[in-house]
């Protein structure tokens, strides 16, 4: 893409998200949000989802994004299913937390 061929350089990321595991793509979207690309962050954690909708995980870091995006309400949906879901009673106080101040 920093060649100028944005092209040839979306055919090879979208072969590569194809193939890529949960933690490979949830590695990719919090690059993205990193980097200020919030849109194609939700995308490729609404990709994750779609790929893996038993894992909690990918429900959580897509409700990260949307609260980062400001989407208060979308976080909130998110975030809630992430709670749902998960057994692990740390991150569900993390996520209590996170629905406490979206909500509060």
């Amino acid at each position: 893409a920093r060649q100028g061929k944005q092209k040839e350089a979306e055919e090879i990321m979208a072969g590569a998200l194809d193939s890529a595991t949960e933690a490979q793509l949830n590695a990719y979207g919090y690059q993205l949000m990193n980097g200020g690309e919030i849109d194609k962050a939700i995308a490729a954690f609404q990709a994750n989802a779609d790929k893996h909708p038993d894992s909690w995980n990918v429900y959580d870091s897509l409700a990260e994004a949307y609260m980062t995006r400001g989407d208060t309400k979308k976080a909130i949906e998110f975030y809630k299913k992430a709670l749902s879901m998960t057994t692990d009673e740390a991150q569900k106080g993390r996520i209590r937390g996170q629905l406490s101040q979206l909500e509060g």
